[in-house]
């Protein structure tokens, strides 16, 4: 903590009283609680470094839900600055959700719960990159090509005007030899 505020030219202290940032004049300062475990500091820290990078304002003076999306977002950060991707990705991990959180939470110096809500993280992108391939691949099944050589010339006819309609900015611009 200590290492990374001064490289950063944060102050830090601790005190018994919530983690907050503070800004005055341009500087910045964070109290962490020390009434907390060292692996709870460490993510109060965190937590606390994003508002000091990230956001600005007086959040006592600031609407309800601004103030709930800056937690959010502090709290995202939280995430990925305590188990970053690119040292999560070197790391043989154990194949066992539970052990895996374990292992996590030792090798980050983070609690369970956080071990635990980056790696259901992790897991929701990983599904929702699945999904999303698979609905771009059935989306794109269903699109049909229709080879122009085996047109009637009718068709045919009804194309060329379709296409001189659309050079000419009466049709929304759309494919005409492609359609759903």
């Amino acid at each position: 903590m200590t290492n990374l505020a001064a490289k950063l030219h944060i102050w830090v202290y601790t005190m018994d009283m919530n983690s907050m940032a503070i800004e005055k004049d341009g500087l910045f300062s964070i109290n962490v609680d020390r009434r907390l475990s060292v692996k709870e500091q460490w993510e109060d820290f965190l937590h606390e470094l994003c508002h000091v990078l990230r956001h600005s304002g007086n959040q006592m003076v600031m609407p309800d839900r601004y103030v709930d999306w800056q937690e959010q977002d502090a709290s995202a950060f939280q995430l990925y600055a305590a188990i970053p991707m690119s040292m999560l990705k070197k790391l043989s991990l154990p194949e066992q959700k539970n052990e895996m959180v374990a292992f996590l939470s030792e090798e980050f110096q983070v609690t369970y719960r956080l071990a635990n809500e980056r790696i259901e993280q992790i897991q929701r992108r990983v599904l929702q990159g699945i999904l999303d391939h698979e609905y771009q691949q059935f989306s794109q099944s269903q699109v049909r090509t229709y080879d122009s050589a085996n047109w009637s010339d009718a068709t045919r006819a009804i194309m060329n005007k379709l296409e001189q309609l659309q050079r000419k900015g009466g049709m929304p611009n759309r494919q005409t030899s492609r359609l759903l």
